[in-house]
């Protein structure tokens, strides 16, 4: 695969969260990866928010694809603070951000760069190979033929443990 680069300079104005994350949207749909939009979209409001509260200068988001997707921001204040403490008040409206980005990432870092500082998170390329999930291997495993059969007899209610490896058609024969 060939890595790609796609870059925006922001300006530390609030406006920039929705301009980088619509910018990151449509880069990410550019490069046929649909499946990380929503991923992509809030770890990048996460990463802008916090350089325009923070930094308070002009930062540049760039999205990187090669073996993974990654998503940086820079900007020109050189201070690093420790990134989320663990001692969250459970009450505050602000301060889970990276947080976020730590759960919905592969991986992520800050690091100091001439200019300032960096702070990225990366995300696992979709297996082209594959879809979503695999509904017919799931309807055989379930003993039905089709999965129209399995759809028309699925109502969403989960299966009792004793009854698990029958299909439903079959629990519902034995109950009347």
């Amino acid at each position: 695969m060939t890595a790609s680069e796609r870059s925006i300079t922001l300006p530390a104005e609030l406006r920039s969260v929705t301009t980088g994350r619509h910018f990151a949207r449509d880069v990410v749909i550019e490069w046929g990866l649909e499946q990380l939009v929503d991923d992509v979209q809030l770890g990048t409001s996460e990463l802008v928010a916090n350089a325009v509260r923070h930094a308070g200068t002009q930062l540049t988001l760039t999205l990187r694809r090669d073996e993974l997707l990654t998503v940086e921001v820079r900007d020109g204040h050189p201070v690093l603070h420790q990134p989320f403490s663990p001692h969250l008040d459970l009450t505050a409206e602000s301060g889970r951000g990276l947080q976020i980005v730590a759960a919905i990432s592969d991986d992520w870092g800050i690091a100091s760069v001439p200019d300032g500082k960096s702070i990225w998170f990366k995300l696992s390329l979709p297996d082209r190979g594959r879809g979503g999930a695999d509904v017919f291997s799931l309807a055989k495993r379930r003993g039905y033929s089709t999965e129209a059969d399995f759809n028309a007899d699925f109502d969403g209610e989960p299966a009792a443990d004793d009854d698990e490896e029958r299909p439903m058609r079959e629990r519902a024969g034995a109950a009347g």
